[in-house]
């Protein structure tokens, strides 16, 4: 008799979205059918695990932690009240949040998903059809594992380790301390990716994605367990220098490419989350529904409007790029720097049809970076996040694959590692080859480049002098928009003591984690409250 499974419809497109060909929709595989062409199957074997990473950008998840409440990007509330939301917006904004805001248990809920009822599930349900999985499958759904645990890490902390699907009835798993679980996603990355394919995936993990993941948590590390985990950048290093002598990636000449509607062709991306219209969930928020004006539709001809909302702090786009404003208008007059206009939607928007400037009840359409204040913002206030290429008849469902992983941020970790360990000069030749692309050749060099002496020198940060100053400032200019903030400002100690537009600091360490939701701790008592929260 063929055994029969049925878990592997869901997310299908995952696997497709990046070549718009038509997916055959499996309701079931037989046992047979599985086994007969086990390697081309693997996609839909995996196709949940992967899928559940699509909403890491959805409204109230995943992007907004590490991007909302850093000096990057604000959601005031509307002169019309809009966005007031109960003021779970600001307090993200204010660092006041509460442990029963939703965006807690919403990120908790999407990643405890994609373990248990993806990874897990996967891993119980093909194990007890008699499926035995080859080790590069398996080492590829433990890595993908604990791709959901290290975002667990680096946003709670202290959270529970489960690896089993099938666990007995009223089971109520139990915190573990922030090392143990570092030390369980250290593990499980080490231990599994030398059994991954060395050749480009875009959309699934390879070695060199499993090794950029550990890099990342490598240098994270001293900001989540303290100083004696300084020493981890030892072996971010190590990682990178072997993804970059793989010379599986390179940087793309066009920074815009890699965000742009055919970025699976980008020589850069070492991994992405594909998204796919057709499939009609779920909406990806800060790319477009989230930050547009609902007025916005002719400027794409686009089927869907926004929900204007999401928009860049002034004081950041001002301190952080190379660009000059008018100080009346607001409106940029010049800029050197071509990331400056590839990461915001700014200025007059004209109608994609007629080309004509664009109003609303006779007021220009005209995107400023300036903001009346954070609980009055004005129509067109404030800069949109434009980093991804927008399709002409976008709809809420959005095409834009998103990208995880880049060459250019394993080069980046490296050019950090060197610049702590008093290497400036070697940061500098990687810093000025990632800037090399985003400046006109014809500028001085004193323009295009950095020099060691200006990434090693103390800066003032938000109002925060910090070592290497410049450098994170680099960063910023980068990698704006790509959920990577605020463990940036965490490593350089801004993130509670920095001041920004429509903030002012804390000065709170417990800060430096978000509570376990409070929802989750009434339904399970074995659960420990972050300190300085209340359970």
């Amino acid at each position: 008799m063929k055994k029969t499974i049925v878990i592997l419809a869901a997310a299908v497109s995952a696997f497709t979205a990046c070549t718009n060909l038509e997916p055959t929709i499996y309701s079931n595989l037989t046992l047979d059918q599985m086994m007969d062409d086990a390697k081309n199957n693997s996609g839909y074997m995996l196709a949940p695990v992967y899928g559940q990473m699509r909403w890491f950008n959805e409204d109230r998840s995943v992007w907004d932690l590490y991007e909302l409440g850093t000096d990057a990007w604000v959601v005031p509330i509307n002169t019309d009240g809009g966005w007031n939301d109960n003021g779970i917006w600001q307090r993200l904004n204010k660092h006041e949040w509460q442990e029963n805001d939703p965006h807690f248990s919403n990120v908790w809920s999407h990643l405890w998903y994609g373990i248990s009822s993806c990874c897990n599930r996967v891993l119980y349900q093909l194990e007890s059809a008699g499926i035995e999985l080859d080790e590069a499958t398996v080492a590829e759904i433990k890595v993908a594992r604990a791709h959901y645990y290290y975002h667990l890490l680096s946003l709670f902390g202290k959270v529970p380790v489960e690896t089993e699907y099938n666990v007995p009835d009223g089971y109520m798993p139990r915190s573990h301390s922030r090392k143990d679980v570092y030390d369980f996603v250290v593990g499980e990355i080490r231990g599994n990716m030398d059994k991954l394919s060395e050749e480009r995936t875009y959309s699934r993990f390879n070695k060199w994605a499993a090794k950029h993941m550990l890099a990342r948590i490598y240098l994270n590390a001293e900001s989540w367990l303290g100083e004696e985990y300084a020493s981890k950048r030892d072996s971010c290093l190590i990682l990178c220098n072997e993804i970059i002598a793989s010379g599986k990636y390179s940087l793309d000449g066009d920074y815009g490419h890699i965000f742009s509607l055919d970025n699976v062709g980008s020589p850069e991306i070492i991994f992405a989350i594909p998204y796919d219209e057709t499939t009609k969930t779920p909406v990806l928020h800060c790319i477009y529904a989230k930050t547009f004006h609902w007025a916005g539709k002719p400027i794409y001809a686009a089927a869907s409007a926004g929900y204007n909302g999401l928009r860049a702090v002034p004081s950041y786009v001002a301190d952080t790029f190379d660009a000059e404003e008018d100080a009346v208008t607001h409106n940029c007059v010049s800029y050197n720097d071509r990331r400056y206009v590839d990461t915001y939607l700014m200025g007059q928007q004209y109608d994609y049809n007629t080309g004509e400037p664009l109003e609303l009840n006779g007021k220009p359409y005209n995107h400023t970076n300036f903001i009346t204040s954070p609980v009055s913002a004005d129509e067109f206030e404030g800069y949109r996040f434009g980093k991804y290429e927008i399709k002409i008849g976008q709809k809420w469902e959005t095409d834009q694959d998103w990208v995880v992983y880049r060459l250019s941020e394993t080069l980046m970790m490296k050019a950090e590692c060197l610049l702590r360990a008093g290497d400036a000069a070697g940061a500098a030749d990687i810093v000025n080859d990632v800037r090399s692309r985003s400046f006109d050749k014809s500028l001085p060099e004193s323009v295009r480049m950095l020099t060691a002496a200006q990434l090693s020198a103390d800066v003032a940060v938000d109002g925060v002098t910090v070592p290497y100053g410049e450098f994170l400032n680099e960063l910023g200019r980068e990698f704006t928009g790509e959920a990577m903030r605020r463990e940036q400002l965490l490593r350089w100690g801004v993130y509670t003591r920095g001041a920004w537009w429509g903030h002012t600091p804390k000065n709170d360490d417990h800060l430096k984690v978000f509570p376990i939701p409070a929802s989750e701790c009434i339904s399970n008592p074995n659960l420990e409250q972050n300190d300085g929260y209340v359970k």
